[in-house]
């Protein structure tokens, strides 16, 4: 495919159109590939239902579009699921111990990427199909060594050891790898100054590190490593409103239909790892509305996979969440709550607390105040500037209610305020003030089963439970590609032991690394 056909069609016939209030994708049509077989995988990373459902309403009600998500639900050949998420270490995991649960079969604590509390390594599904001669890559808007890619291709009981777990992708030998992380990458940024992409193109693979990059690269053969930011991608509302950060950096359908081309040519099958990494991030930030674009373009994403398995039914689909987040929930709003689908529709910002934040910094209380109101599109008071003023300028030394992410948690409080007044014991209607009504719990994960997708014309109903635990998806993954392997165990008596206690500032650390 010439380049000036490649980009009429946008990543084989992939079309993203920018408007101002949303970016809406047209279907693959073609990806040129036919009669492949293997497993995509896809994990919206800290995906609460509530999200789902959000978007959902969004889409139907603003956007007058379908959604994929729902269509897949409701298709009569989709196994709908339960599975239980907990790691060794508490009934509350992190990423790294619950995608080394899909990788492997076997439980790990939390922090630890496919090895086990007392050190002995677990062999990775990514492992296991490369030795059968198979292609295996992932693409995420996360870091390329973050958690959940990480723990199919990484051997490390830490997950924030990211210049390491770079050099442990190095040799992984994937086909593709893409998302952001170049401060891990880059021999300007890493402490011990190796020039990891260096490396990467010694080893033959094509590097690219923007959306013109990739584009250029479609027909390219070699292996590929793609970066496209320092840090994690962009929120899509970012992308969507910033055209700097939507010129430079690719969508994830757009990143998924290369990969798909790039992998899906190989006869002996393939594994594609799909992770919509951010919809965590801004749980954790109670934002509501990134969270909910994010799940939208990850619904984007599911449609350019369900086009391409409709073309090759021999490919199976899983698509599934590690762990819930900070209890996302849209709230009952007014008298019989009558006012909660306006509120929930009031949710319109611009940008991402992330994008308002960078521009906050170093700002004074009005300055802060006209960022916020520019951005979401609410007026607020004076004192709900000082709160987000406040939180983003002190330190604080108590956290009350698991609440770690400030001003986030503050921004994403005044974003669902509602009140209401009575006059005479009599409901006074309109609301004096209504905003949104998604409310939070913490700005941590929380512990709910998680919902799994099945999707495939080559699989038997009955070979999953109605309620299943996560390590039971690799065993699944392993029959369907002919895989026999089976990694050691630990119980969580026997893992306590293992558990160390960390301090405040290294929580603290780890968590300031996780989202930024």
């Amino acid at each position: 495919m010439e380049r000036r056909d490649f980009l009429k069609a946008s990543l084989a016939s992939f079309i993203a159109l920018i408007t101002s209030s949303k970016e809406v994708f047209a279907r693959v049509s073609d990806l040129e590939v036919s009669g492949a077989k293997g497993v995509i995988f896809i994990v919206g990373d800290g995906w609460p239902l509530g999200v789902i459902k959000a978007m959902n309403e969004f889409m139907e009600m603003k956007f007058k579009e379908k959604s994929n998500i729902l269509s897949l639900i409701r298709n009569s050949k989709t196994r709908l699921l339960l599975q239980n998420t907990s790691s060794l270490s508490s009934v509350v995991t992190d990423s790294a111990p619950a995608s080394v649960a899909w990788a492997t079969g076997s439980k790990t604590i939390n922090r630890s990427l496919s090895v086990l509390p007392d050190g002995r390594s677990l062999k990775t599904i990514f492992e296991l199909a490369k030795e059968k001669g198979m292609s295996c890559g992932f693409v995420t808007t996360t870091r390329i060594t973050h958690a959940t890619p990480a723990a199919w291709y990484s051997h490390n009981s830490n997950r924030d050891d990211e210049e390491n777990i770079a050099l442990e992708l190095l040799n992984s030998n994937l086909d593709v790898a893409m998302g952001g992380g170049d401060r891990f990458l880059n021999k300007e940024k890493r402490k011990d100054k190796k020039d990891i992409y260096a490396m990467f193109l010694s080893k033959g693979y094509k590097v690219v590190k923007s959306k013109e990059e990739l584009i250029n690269s479609i027909s390219d053969e070699n292996p590929i490593v793609g970066v496209f930011s320092s840090s994690h991608i962009s929120y899509f509302v970012d992308r969507m409103n910033d055209e700097k950060l939507s010129q430079k950096e690719p969508s994830l359908p757009e990143m998924t239909a290369v990969a798909l081309k790039k992998l899906a040519k190989n006869k002996r099958g393939f594994i594609l790892q799909i992770e919509a990494g951010r919809i965590d991030h801004a749980c954790h930030a109670n934002d509501a509305y990134s969270a909910m674009m994010d799940c939208y373009e990850l619904d984007k994403t599911i449609g350019v996979v369900m086009d391409f398995i409709n073309k090759n039914p021999d490919v199976l689909l899983i698509v599934t969440s590690d762990h819930g987040n900070s209890g996302y929930g849209i709230n009952g709003t007014g008298p019989e709550y009558n006012d909660a689908t306006e509120a929930l529709m009031k949710y319109k910002n611009r940008a991402s607390f992330e994008y308002m934040i960078k521009k906050m910094k170093n700002q004074d209380l009005k300055t802060v105040k006209d960022i916020f109101e520019n951005y979401t599109q609410h007026k607020i008071s004076m004192e709900e500037a000082e709160e987000i003023y406040k939180n983003l300028n002190e330190k604080r030394n108590i956290v009350v209610n698991d609440i770690w992410y400030e001003p986030e948690a503050t921004m994403g409080r005044i974003l669902a305020r509602s009140i209401y007044e009575y006059e005479n014991e009599r409901l006074n209607k309109p609301a004096k003030e209504r905003r949104g009504n998604v409310g939070f719990t913490s700005t941590n994960h929380t512990a709910e089963d998680q919902i799994v997708l099945v999707y495939g014309k080559r699989f038997s109903a009955g070979e999953l439970k109605s309620h299943i635990d996560n390590t039971e998806l690799y065993s699944f993954m392993c029959k369907y590609l002919g895989i026999k392997h089976i990694n050691p165990k630990m119980n969580r008596k026997d893992a306590t032991s293992y558990v160390k206690a960390i301090s405040r500032d290294e929580w603290e650390r780890h968590l300031k690394l996780h989202i930024s």
